[in-house]
């Protein structure tokens, strides 16, 4: 489960990340590059749908660089 701080320190659970960790909790840990991708594209839609505050502009130009970089890999 992920407990999350709000800015007011008040605690709040996020379903779809509680499901993920409690149905699949013995899914492998990502071990090639398409692996790698998917893993920090699920974290990019994440962040793109709960949009915290320290989540910026710049940090959302960097993980879209790097899930475009080398795309035929």
């Amino acid at each position: 489960m992920l407990i999350v701080m709000g800015q007011t320190g008040n605690r709040t659970t996020h379903k779809a990340a509680s499901a993920y960790a409690s149905s699949d909790h013995k899914r492998k840990i990502p071990s090639t590059r398409t692996d790698l991708k998917e893993v920090l594209s699920e974290l990019r839609d994440l962040l793109e749908d709960y949009a915290p505050t320290w989540y910026t502009e710049e940090h959302h130009r960097r993980v879209e660089s790097a899930l475009h970089t080398r795309e035929k890999h």
